[in-house]
């Protein structure tokens, strides 16, 4: 039998406890119907988009809109927190998940955790990465792209403020 599209079946029996929790976790459109028509079997299929989810430890979240400040002096920086995630917002934690992210800033500069070294460019490290904005000495918003250039990874735009 070839591959069918789950919506074609009425239902098909998952006997396996630890398979009926994975199907029961994934997107009804992950799941297909491979095997035989004696013997059918549910299987998830690879995500296919993945997201970043992004998070960053300014101490200071504007009232109205929450966009994340620092001090306008040069010296202050934010740290931001990368990590990959499938359709569910599941982290992607294996070492398959190594990503080459893309940076471009309009304001300030983006440097290794560290921030020691300037970068343009990281590679995930089992779906997660850290980089730090250093701000500038002019009161601004910093607009930071995040790109990847294979296109099953979105791009994330985030901004931080120069207070």
């Amino acid at each position: 039998m070839k591959k069918g599209k789950y919506e074609d079946y009425d239902a098909i029996q998952v006997t396996d406890p630890q398979k009926a929790d994975e199907c029961m976790d994934a997107f009804p459109e992950r799941l297909v119907i491979t095997g035989t028509r004696q013997d059918p079997k549910v299987t998830i299929r690879d995500p296919e988009v993945f997201s970043l989810f992004v998070t960053i430890d300014a101490p200071e979240k504007h009232p109205v809109d929450g966009t994340p400040g620092i001090v306008a002096d040069g010296k202050s920086s934010v740290l931001i927190s990368l990590t990959k995630m499938d359709e569910r917002f599941k982290p992607q934690r294996t070492v398959n998940d190594d990503d080459e992210l893309f940076f471009r800033t309009d304001h300030g500069t983006i440097r290794d955790e560290e921030g020691v070294k300037d970068l343009h460019s990281i590679k995930l490290k089992k779906g997660e990465a850290k980089i730090r904005l250093f701000s500038e000495k002019v009161k601004r918003l910093a607009t930071i792209e995040i790109m990847s250039v294979g296109s099953s990874l979105q791009d994330h735009k985030l901004r931080v403020e120069f207070i």
